[in-house]
């Protein structure tokens, strides 16, 4: 199958190398299996492309939030197993999971036992993972009443329960105390079960960058890591990561501006000379965010330039007066390096003050992307075409 060209000039590439070698480095440092986290469109990266790839580096599974993520992934061709960590919310869509031989989260004996008569009509088993709440206080089984309720579902016939997991919620901070609080509370649910299921994990990206391999613990469950991002400044060292996304636009027109002329809603930036301000065709409807404009850089003619007046839907302006060669159709990094300038997720991060997480999971499906491995295009994936592999 041909891949077309993106038709949009503002795209993102993604580096499917980068990726996998990401996957390796957290594998190496918990020397476990690896549960592959690819919700939220794998933080913006594309689901599609990214899980392939996670699971030809060896992930033993994949994860998502909901049913309906699983289901793009199977849709890609994607036949890992897939864990679903919302569970099945309703009927329906416990029929669609089982359906697709997804892994379903579970804490609470009446939905498991609804996923049990669900496989039951199927002629099939449900498979679940059993969450325990051991201090994040979102999902998951209470502690006091989790080894009753994993026994409830583990005797279930029609429901096998391959898994047992938690989350951490502070792993991510110098101080591991609340962390090991947690991790000591799973390990007594871990030894009030018995045989343990298939599946023990308890560790994000954080987790693993943090505290490495864990005894009791058979598998992990990274995320953000794997797309080349950290959790957190003073975990840097704990793991090679390579960052896998670039974001790009071009100069889609140069204009010569007078002195005090106002520049995009509301006028809050207004020339303070005589200069020339370049239009770039990305804005907070492709997820560069509209607070940005406060704050932000975009990369122009190998300088670090701010963004001139409010980022709008579709465009953003930038005072190229400094720049003066910079000419329509040049290149514009959002993220990514051009001559001796550099912007990262976590560069726009601090300007915004949030994660890096936000930064590029906020990347909307209307931009391209691209993907690249081995030096060369794999695959892309559009809004017009979809998601297209070589």
């Amino acid at each position: 199958m041909s891949l077309r060209a993106p038709i949009r000039s503002t795209v993102a590439d993604v580096d499917l190398d980068a990726i996998a070698s990401n996957f390796a480095s957290l594998r190496a440092r918990a020397t476990n299996d690896v549960i592959a986290v690819v919700k939220a469109d794998a933080y913006g990266h594309g689901a599609e492309a990214v899980g392939h790839t996670l699971v030809e580096a060896g992930a033993a599974m994949l994860a998502v939030v909901t049913v309906e993520e699983a289901l793009v992934l199977r849709a890609a061709g994607i036949r890992a197993p897939i864990l679903v960590f919302l569970g099945a919310t309703d009927r329906a869509e416990a029929e669609a999971a089982i359906a697709a031989d997804l892994v379903l989260v579970v804490w609470d004996t009446e939905a498991a036992k609804q996923l049990g008569d669900v496989a039951a009509s199927a002629g099939r088993t449900a498979v679940v993972h059993f969450k325990v709440d051991t201090g994040m206080t979102r999902l998951g089984a209470p502690l006091e009443d989790a080894p009753r309720r994993f026994a409830a579902i583990r005797d279930l016939p029609t429901v096998r329960v391959e898994g047992l997991m938690t989350h951490l919620a502070t792993a991510d901070e110098r101080d591991l105390a609340t962390a090991r609080e947690q991790l000591q509370r799973f390990a007594q649910v871990l030894g009030a079960i018995g045989e343990p299921p298939r599946y023990v994990h308890a560790q994000n990206s954080a987790g693993v960058a943090a505290f490495g391999l864990l005894p009791g613990i058979n598998a992990t469950r990274p995320g953000v890591s794997l797309y080349g991002l950290h959790t957190a400044p003073h975990l840097v060292g704990a793991l090679a990561l390579r960052p896998a996304l670039e974001w790009r636009s071009r100069v889609r027109r140069v204009a010569d501006v007078k002195r005090g002329t106002g520049v995009s809603y509301g006028h809050e930036y207004r020339m303070p000379r005589d200069g020339r301000i370049a239009t770039v065709p990305v804005g907070y409807g492709d997820g560069l965010a509209r607070s940005l404009g406060e704050s932000g850089k975009l990369v122009v003619g190998g300088r670090a330039l701010p963004v001139a007046g409010r980022i709008c839907m579709d465009q953003v302006m930038v005072d190229v007066t400094d720049v003066p060669e910079v000419r329509e159709g040049d290149e514009v990094v959002i993220i990514g390096a051009q001559g001796g300038a550099r912007q990262s997720a976590d560069d726009l991060a601090r300007a915004l003050g949030t994660l890096n997480y936000e930064i590029v999971t906020s990347i909307s499906r209307r931009v391209p992307r691209r993907y690249h491995q081995g030096g060369r295009v794999v695959a892309t994936r559009t809004l017009a075409d979809g998601y297209v592999r070589s």
